[in-house]
């Protein structure tokens, strides 16, 4: 019974996060619609247990209507998927969505953590520049590895937790692409493009 609890009480604090939502990502044995285009993005935390997901926000130009790319998903209420397991602090998935032609905005992150009596949110108190990016009809628009450090600190019992997220953003594309072509088989005759963010901005400074 307790572990019931547990995953409803995950469940509902999952659909209560704000207005934001990830659009279901690409079946690998679908035919995908070329007037369309794809987003592809590693999206990846640290090992720390307390991390239960780690989230890059985005939205069309113009729009207020989020989005976000889930490095777990709700597979991460029980476990968490992992796409790169050879590499040791780097946890996450690949994610290819099928999105409107159309510019759009990455502009805010967030990890979703466990904590005493809970579940918490941590996120900058002042979002990073958006980068702008532009999704083309039958084409892959690759933003790169969207990952996030957690920083941990001490509460009042002398207990390590998270206090905050450090993204560090990097062009993956030597371990992305052949995990996309391995992963997505019906994208490998896709053109590409790069959109990498500059992640100097979204960086902490310590």
């Amino acid at each position: 019974m307790r572990i019931l609890y547990l995953i409803a009480k995950v469940t509902v604090a999952w659909l209560v996060v704000g207005c934001s939502s990830m659009p279901a990502t690409i079946d690998p044995g679908d035919k995908i619609d070329k007037d369309k285009g794809v987003l592809l993005a590693a999206i990846t935390s640290d090992a720390n247990p307390r991390v239960m997901d780690a989230w890059f926000f985005y939205r069309k130009k113009g729009s207020k209507e989020e989005q976000r790319l889930d490095a777990f998903g709700v597979a991460g209420i029980l476990y968490k998927p992992n796409d790169y397991p050879a590499q040791k602090s780097r946890v996450g998935r690949l994610v290819a969505l099928p999105l409107q032609p159309g510019e759009y905005e990455l502009f805010n992150w967030m990890l979703y953590i466990q904590q005493l009596g809970g579940y918490g949110y941590l996120s900058p108190k002042s979002p990073p520049p958006s980068h702008f990016f532009t999704v083309t009809p039958g084409t892959v628009t690759y933003l790169g590895n969207l990952h996030i450090d957690t920083i941990v600190g001490k509460n009042i019992f002398g207990l390590e937790i998270p206090v905050g997220g450090n993204p560090d953003i990097l062009d993956s594309q030597e371990t992305d692409i052949p995990l996309m072509r391995k992963k997505y088989p019906n994208l490998g005759d896709w053109p590409m493009q790069t959109s990498i963010p500059d992640g100097k901005p979204w960086k902490m400074l310590k």
